[in-house]
């Protein structure tokens, strides 16, 4: 009966994590083991084999002892089980080409959790040995993965599909996609707050993009390099990079999502650094773009901005309806963007204290707090509330 129940709360998807773990440090069942007794926790190898098929689940105790031996955030487990809610999605075909062409475009209609499945379907298709077209196509897919799992906010994960995928031989498949690889660990450190690593990763990525005449990835490391500049308060040098990204992307159809996304945050540093009216005018030519190809992230990154840049000069009308259009574009679709529903709510908290509406306040800060659990992204805002949360201020 003991087993039987263990059978239900078991997890196919943890399971599978555990045992790529595992294997990944080359380690048997028994050193497993041995290894978690080091640590004072005791999981033998028969019942680390039944989390592994997935006929049983660890207790939070154990888990945090398989992270301790794994070297991985306890956190990335419960991510783990968080994308099972994808998994109906997961299709049964096996053409290579087919998959790649279905997970780009849940991609680009921001469906991340099915862009991830799908992708994960071609990884498992196309397995390294069975050929250097396979290798490469397994490649490209854990490439895709890691980028939806950074959209969806699960950043250790994206951490160690990078890392993974950069561990391999130069040779198992092009560079350009090597170098998109290191661009998306930069990404990756500029949202976990590490600014440094960050930057020093984004300009390793231009020098070997250059090389590889690699145009996209050139202009999406200069558009990181803005990022990081825009969010140290460094205006003036954040609209440079971004000038010279689009610089290097050239003249594009309006379609063009790298193109947009750079637009929105060059008119966010235009309107930032004393610009104000050029900056709007940019943010609202590109809105109009984004909402008309259907870009729902870029359309909500725009009105996002828009109300920032209004609230900075006072314009809080304007500033107010700009976040309630942009909650909505967040939130119209199959899946929500926590990051910029917790930016338009932290401006909307700051208005309301401002103001001396404490009601709305309250509720505000208290709708900060579920969002803030949702993130592990550390930005501006996030690394703002958390200091205020640490602080002893009347948050209303």
């Amino acid at each position: 009966m003991q087993h039987a129940a263990e059978d239900e709360r078991g997890s196919q998807r943890l399971g599978r994590f555990l045992r790529q773990l595992r294997l990944g440090y080359g380690y048997t069942l028994r050193r497993v083991e041995e290894q978690a007794e080091e640590l004072g926790s005791p999981i033998d190898n028969s019942q680390l084999s039944r989390f592994e098929k997935g006929k049983a689940a660890p207790s939070f105790a154990k888990l945090r002892i398989l992270a301790r031996v794994f070297n991985v955030p306890v956190q990335t487990f419960s991510d783990v089980l968080d994308l099972q809610q994808y998994d109906h999605l997961t299709p049964e075909q096996d053409d290579p080409e087919s998959l790649f062409q279905k997970g780009l475009e849940a991609y680009r209609d921001g469906q991340y959790g099915r862009s991830f499945v799908i992708c994960e379907r071609l990884a498992e298709v196309c397995h390294p040995d069975r050929g250097a077209v396979a290798a490469e196509n397994n490649a490209r897919a854990h490439y895709h993965m890691s980028i939806a799992l950074k959209k969806m906010g699960h950043l250790a994960m994206a951490e160690d599909q990078l890392r993974r995928l950069l561990r391999r031989p130069d040779g198992a498949y092009p560079l350009s996609l090597r170098v998109r690889g290191l661009l998306q660990l930069s990404f990756v450190y500029r949202e976990l707050g590490d600014l440094y690593l960050a930057s020093v990763i984004a300009r390793e990525c231009q020098e070997r993009a250059r090389e590889g005449a690699d145009d996209d990835t050139v202009a999406a490391a200069l558009n990181t390099a803005g990022i990081i500049e825009e969010e140290q308060g460094h205006h003036q040098f954040a609209a440079e990079h971004f000038r010279s990204a689009l610089s290097v992307l050239g003249e594009r159809e309006d379609a063009d999502i790298t193109r947009l996304t750079v637009q929105v945050n060059l008119g966010g540093a235009l309107a930032a650094n004393g610009r104000f009216r050029a900056g709007v005018e940019l943010l609202k030519r590109t809105l109009s773009r984004a909402t008309s190809h259907g870009f729902r992230r870029t359309q909500a990154l725009a009105l996002s901005k828009l109300g920032a840049v209004h609230m900075s000069r006072g314009r809080l009308d304007h500033a107010r309806e700009y976040l309630r259009r942009a909650n909505e574009a967040a939130q119209d679709g199959a899946e929500s963007y926590h990051d910029l529903l917790f930016i338009n709510a932290y401006f909307n908290w700051q208005m309301a204290r401002q103001a001396g509406r404490v009601t709305q306040a309250r509720i505000l800060f208290g709708r900060l707090k579920f969002l803030r659990s949702l993130l592990e992204s550390r930005f501006a805002e996030v690394n703002a509330f958390d200091a205020m949360v640490r602080g002893e201020q009347n948050y209303g």
